[in-house]
């Protein structure tokens, strides 16, 4: 597997598994992160292979493996996590009766047919509901 190219001076990635917390966790100083952080501890259990890339500028975790583009970003923000995945938009009505809320971004993803703009509450107690979800943009590669 070949290491993905550095795509700025703001993205730490390391060839294959989770970011050090040393490269992220002073970004994220001012933020509620136990959630962030029970999710990537279960992503990392779940997905053989995957590989995580943090941006320092934009507060965003993204995942893949192997030489794949990326099939999930977790975005980091004041109120909670937002979450875009490499799933079809048709999952919105499944999340939303989970009791999450999801507003569409238009953005690159989101254009690209991505389910976007997952709003996760840090005060979130269904950690595997996520992880779930989550896992479900590498399903083609487990």
């Amino acid at each position: 597997m070949s290491k993905k190219l550095r795509r700025s001076k703001n993205i730490e990635s390391g060839d294959v598994g989770l970011v050090k917390d040393v490269v992220w966790k002073k970004s994220l100083q001012d933020k509620d992160i136990a959630l962030l952080c029970s999710i990537r501890k279960s992503l990392i259990k779940k997905i053989p292979g995957l590989t995580e890339e943090f941006n320092k500028q934009s507060r965003y975790f993204g995942y893949w493996i192997g030489d794949e583009r990326d099939n999930a970003y977790i975005y980091v923000q004041k109120k909670g996590l937002r979450i875009d995945l490499n799933i079809s938009r048709k999952f919105e009505k499944d999340i939303r009766k989970e009791g999450f809320n999801i507003k569409y971004i238009n953005n690159y993803q989101g254009r690209a047919g991505w389910l976007t703009g997952w709003k996760i509450p840090h005060s979130t107690q269904d950690v595997d509901a996520v992880v779930s979800w989550l896992c479900k943009a590498f399903e083609s590669n487990l």
